[in-house]
């Protein structure tokens, strides 16, 4: 009998020392990774309040201006064309790496600057023409600003999707579970995993960039689906692929029309 007693409090000193043990580990695990959470959301806080600064600064640059445009009585629009130049060269300075990043936000960018040069060469401006470039500045603004907060998510979460690339001669590839961060677009990641060559189309919204060639393969046009899950059925991509932002376990495909 004292023999199964103390066989009995020697497994129970086990088992109550095996669980202290996991409780600790699990204690520990769990403080780490609320450190690394805690550490994350502050870096995201940070991140945030400095592009809630940038935008609010250049909002009220493009506000000034905005003013200034519909109060001008002069036909000539020409002598706000310095102050456009200023606040172009502010976006350019605060966005210069996300424009570095995308493609097509610099693209647009550089298309913007062209049109304000050449204009600005020009001794008469017409409303007309300092309204659009008023027009397309606010929209590069706002899409800059948006991918900049979108990357800052995106740091704090990754998604997983699933690319097809048919090459329309029987060669399929997929690739599957691929990660990215939250906040990419079709075209982001297209470029990622292959070699893609595109074309800009500024009339075409939204989205501007027309792939043309994924892996030196262009023998034909590049039109791209989404995996619907409801219809069970592939929905064609009505968008251009920079302006479709992917989503945790989609499905997308590339195909290649001969």
């Amino acid at each position: 009998m004292i023999v199964l007693v103390t066989l009995i409090i020697v497994i129970w000193a086990s088992i109550t020392s095996g669980f202290a043990a996991y409780y600790y580990l699990e204690h520990a695990k769990y403080q780490e990774q609320s450190h690394e959470s805690q550490q994350i959301l502050n870096t995201l806080k940070k991140n945030y309040e400095a592009s809630a600064t940038k935008w609010n600064l250049l909002s009220g640059d493009y506000g000034l201006l905005l003013g200034d445009y519909q109060r001008f009585s002069n036909g000539n629009y020409s002598p706000l064309m310095s102050k456009y130049k200023e606040l172009l060269s502010n976006f350019d300075g605060n966005y210069t790496l996300t424009l570095n990043t995308f493609t097509e936000l610099n693209t647009t960018y550089n298309n913007l600057l062209k049109e304000f040069q050449t204009l600005n060469e020009k001794n008469v401006v017409t409303k007309e023409e300092f309204g659009s470039l008023l027009d397309e500045f606010y929209k590069l603004f706002t899409a800059t600003a948006m991918k900049e907060l979108e990357g800052f998510v995106g740091e704090v979460r990754v998604i997983h999707v699933n690319l097809c690339i048919d090459y329309g001669n029987q060669t399929i590839k997929w690739y599957n579970n691929t990660s990215t961060s939250q906040g990419t677009t079709l075209f982001d990641l297209t470029r990622k995993i292959a070699d893609a060559e595109y074309s800009y189309w500024p009339t075409m919204e939204p989205g501007h960039m027309l792939v043309t060639s994924i892996n030196n393969h262009s023998e034909g046009y590049w039109i791209w689906y989404y995996w619907d899950e409801t219809k069970e059925d592939w929905v064609f991509g009505s968008v251009g692929c920079d302006a479709w932002i992917l989503k945790d376990n989609g499905i997308y495909k590339w195909m290649c029309i001969p």
